[in-house]
């Protein structure tokens, strides 16, 4: 796994104690939490350096997304998108991704709940990489 410990950030945070790095920090019982009632809201893990990205694992909260992007990026600025869906149902999401990358986020579009987002674990799976490439670059 790529993301287990690495740097995070998010847009926002509900409160203290649920900040972005609880959402790698391979606890399951830890989280992150967005500001509430807010569309949109993401999430994203530095990894370290550009990985050839295989698959993505989400552990929602019940305050998870109906709608995301899982995007990818070589500086942190500039996203492509890995994949995309308007029918999240919470839970575990087990997405697999192509792709080179050295930042992953999820970025929320539309909320599920009243809530905000909130995810127990962002799993990135992978190989590191010296490539950079995204796919349609």
């Amino acid at each position: 796994m790529l993301s287990q410990g690495r740097p995070a950030t998010a847009s926002s945070v509900e409160a203290a104690g649920l900040e972005a790095g609880k959402a790698v920090d391979g606890q399951s019982a830890s989280r992150w939490a967005s500001a509430e009632g807010v569309d949109p809201q993401w999430l994203r893990v530095d990894l370290g350096a550009p990985a050839a990205l295989s698959r993505v694992r989400l552990d929602w909260e019940a305050a998870y997304a109906r709608a995301y992007r899982l995007q990818g990026s070589l500086d942190g600025t500039t996203w492509t998108d890995l994949h995309s869906t308007t029918t999240g149902d919470g839970g575990t999401d087990e997405v697999p991704v192509t792709g080179t990358a050295r930042y992953l986020r999820m970025y929320g579009t539309q909320r599920a709940t009243p809530y905000g987002y909130s995810l127990y674990e962002l799993k990135v799976y992978g190989t590191p990489s010296t490539a950079a490439v995204l796919p349609g670059t």
